[in-house]
């Protein structure tokens, strides 16, 4: 394997690739929508039709624009401080984040969730560190599918596009990693069945991140 097919960097996605996190979101969707005075209530399975885009984006789907703003707003006072509740990380995501650190392989987390919600996840949950920081939502930056929050992230490590995998579990993250010319994973442990995301042809396409972990474990890379 030449130099510049070894991966230098990793990023990832959070909810549905890294943490299962759905328990309080759904929560905290419910409960907006009540006191809104809906007659919308969400089952897991409608969730993940609607989350992964940005949390506006989500309410745009239930509510008329109108609504959107103040449910946005409410969504977050109810869904912070539970943030962590019931937030658990993703089979096989401890293992290969310890891998990366053993390779010296520097990783960092992209998503659409409120920076300072996901801060608060990856902190409490151990995966920053190893991985090196946290960019979501409200840090400066558009909301994925745009490529921005991808490409500042590279410029905080001081890393090149061609050298990195970004991996997620949304065409979201897909056409986000496509944006910024970087190599892309998609793992259907989230928001997307594996039909669904085979049909994006992503450059990298496996059932959880323990085959992912097996992947460059066995010195495979991009």
């Amino acid at each position: 394997m030449s130099e510049t097919q070894k991966i230098k960097t990793v990023l990832f996605d959070l909810d549905g690739t890294l943490v299962d996190s759905f328990a309080p979101i759904l929560l905290s969707f419910n409960q907006t929508l009540f006191e809104l005075k809906t007659d919308i209530v969400l089952t897991h399975e409608k969730l993940l039709g609607l989350v992964g885009c940005s949390l506006d984006d989500s309410f745009r789907k239930l509510l008329p624009e109108t609504d959107v703003e103040r449910a946005s707003s409410r969504f977050r006072e109810i869904y912070t401080p539970i943030a962590g509740n019931e937030t658990q990380l993703m089979p096989g995501a401890q293992e290969l984040l310890s891998f990366l650190e053993e390779e010296k392989i520097p990783a960092a987390v992209v998503t659409n969730k409120m920076g300072e919600e996901a801060r608060i996840i990856t902190k409490s949950l151990g995966i920053c560190p190893p991985a090196l920081f946290t960019l979501g939502e409200g840090d400066g930056f558009p909301e994925k599918p745009a490529p921005d929050m991808l490409l500042e992230a590279l410029s905080r490590i001081g890393t090149s596009c061609e050298n990195t995998l970004f991996v997620g579990d949304s065409p979201w993250d897909f056409h986000a990693a496509r944006a910024a010319s970087i190599p892309v994973c998609l793992i259907p442990t989230g928001t997307h069945q594996k039909e669904e995301l085979e049909a994006l042809s992503p450059d990298w396409l496996f059932d959880d991140l323990a085959e992912l972990h097996r992947h460059l474990k066995d010195g495979n890379g991009l």
